[in-house]
């Protein structure tokens, strides 16, 4: 099967347009919680690599910043 980036993990294959509307809810709560995990594990690769972590965080706040303007014209 193809992959299809509209739809959920671990084969459900229900798009988020077919979500109701809680699911939809949970669904978006889930991304933002990953989002977050991803960029503290991005902060500690920095550290490790020895990068300054006060401009990888700033550069992460700067795209969460920009999301946020995006939403704000749906």
């Amino acid at each position: 099967m193809a992959y299809n980036p509209n739809t959920r993990h671990q084969g459900n294959t229900k798009s988020f347009e077919r979500l109701n509307f809680k699911e939809q809810a949970l669904s978006i709560n889930g991304q933002i919680a990953s989002l977050r995990m991803a960029i503290r594990a991005h902060l500690r690769r920095a550290a490790t690599e020895r990068r300054s972590t006060l401009a990888v965080r700033q550069k992460c706040e700067g795209q969460v910043k920009r999301l946020l303007e995006r939403l704000k014209t749906i």
